[in-house]
């Protein structure tokens, strides 16, 4: 089956009153990017049309597939739809539904037309009572409104139709650029990729912090870490990455602070670098994988002693999801193949036997003053590389 087009729907943008234009434009800038990084050839142009987003395909013949599996990772679509351009002459709607359902392998079959605008002169229930009628005297097929086995849509708007078989869903969501820009703490785990993810969901633009302890550990980490970006930038195109090396950190804390308290230290030191990597790119938020009670690292008390070193907000995507919910997820996106890959993570570096599940903020504070704070994070934004990476 031959389609010219494909209708792009949205839902919550419908909602964004005067600033509708701006989300519009923005889909549609992501839509040509994905398109240009991913299938260039497959394109001809996206244009808004009568609150939709219409791509029109370079070849009718081309890989429709490939074009349907970038478009699914389009983050803003609520569904879209292949279809092919019709008039609204009633003897041609007829013609081309019998096209399009000739080409399909069913017995039951509905209409369903709309119209975009009140002033189109044709009627929907007109449509769908003699296409339908059309269909049943060519083909012989059944009719059935409710459980039907292909159901025909046609859009009809002032100049021009759509005909197609279905609509297929999309992520959701916001365009990825509208809702500003968050710095993302990227381990090589499973949590916060989908954090990332469900942040940019948002239409958050994502840079991304990752904290390795070479070289007293292995770089499989930033290894992942790149191959998980690969995979993230189906959803943003392009990203930037940060890689900042806490061991020289890890090893002045082993040295001279309580055994017990040494991962939320370690967790302080990386969120106020990311503070400080977040304010250098104009960013507005932090954003973790942590989950509200899922390590001993996570209970309430726990992040709120870490997170007394920041003023900036810190972004909890996950903190109501269980480690299923948070698999499930990242299956979903594609990274949690990646993420099981066996590696050494930065923070499982000189863990204690009993780490501190309740601790107070001016405990850390404390156990700080022995260390050189500022002096330390200096250093460790001076050492970190920067990288980038798209599609």
């Amino acid at each position: 089956m031959n389609f010219d087009h494909i209708l792009c729907h949205y839902s919550e943008i419908g909602l964004k009153g005067k600033n509708r234009k701006y989300f519009e434009e923005r889909l549609k800038a992501n839509i040509l990017e994905t398109v240009k990084l991913r299938c260039p050839d497959l394109v001809t142009s996206v244009r808004r049309y009568y609150g939709r987003l219409v791509v029109k395909v370079t070849d009718p013949t081309a890989d429709f597939d490939l074009l349907v599996e970038v478009l699914k990772d389009v983050l803003g679509l609520s569904y879209f739809a292949p279809a092919f351009e019709s008039s609204q002459q009633m003897n041609q709607l007829k013609t081309d539904a019998l096209r399009l359902l000739s080409e399909i392998d069913f017995n039951m079959f509905r209409i369903t037309a709309r119209r975009g605008s009140n002033d189109i002169p044709l009627r929907a229930q007109n449509v769908n009572e003699e296409v339908g009628t059309h269909i049943v005297e060519t083909l012989g097929k059944k009719v059935n409104l409710t459980s039907p086995d292909v159901n025909c849509y046609i859009d009809m708007f002032q100049d021009r139709a759509f005909v197609y078989p279905e609509r297929i869903l999309g992520r959701g969501g916001l365009p990825v650029g509208v809702s500003g820009k968050v710095a993302v703490m990227l381990s090589g785990g499973i949590d916060s990729p989908v954090a990332a993810y469900l942040a940019m969901k948002r239409g958050a633009k994502a840079i991304f912090v990752h904290f390795h302890s070479l070289p007293y550990t292995s770089p499989a980490s930033i290894e992942k870490v790149r191959e998980m970006l690969a995979t993230l930038n189906h959803f943003q195109m392009r990203s930037k990455l940060y890689l900042v090396e806490l061991a020289p950190i890890q090893k002045k804390i082993m040295e001279e602070t309580s055994a017990r308290f040494r991962v939320l230290l370690y967790r302080r030191f990386m969120l106020r670098i990311t503070d400080a990597i977040a304010q250098k790119e104009r960013a507005e938020a932090v954003v973790t994988g942590e989950s509200l009670g899922q390590v001993a690292s996570q209970t309430l008390e726990n992040m709120a002693a870490v997170g007394r070193v920041t003023n900036m907000s810190i972004l909890r995507p996950l903190v109501g999801f269980d480690k299923q919910e948070i698999i499930d997820r990242a299956k979903g996106i594609g990274t949690y193949d990646i993420s099981i890959q066996q590696d050494q993570d930065c923070c499982s570096l000189f863990v204690p036997k009993r780490p501190a599940t309740k601790a107070r903020t001016e405990q850390l504070e404390k156990e700080e003053q022995t260390l050189t704070v500022d002096e330390l994070v200096a250093a460790a934004l001076e050492a970190s590389d920067t990288e980038y990476h798209h599609l």
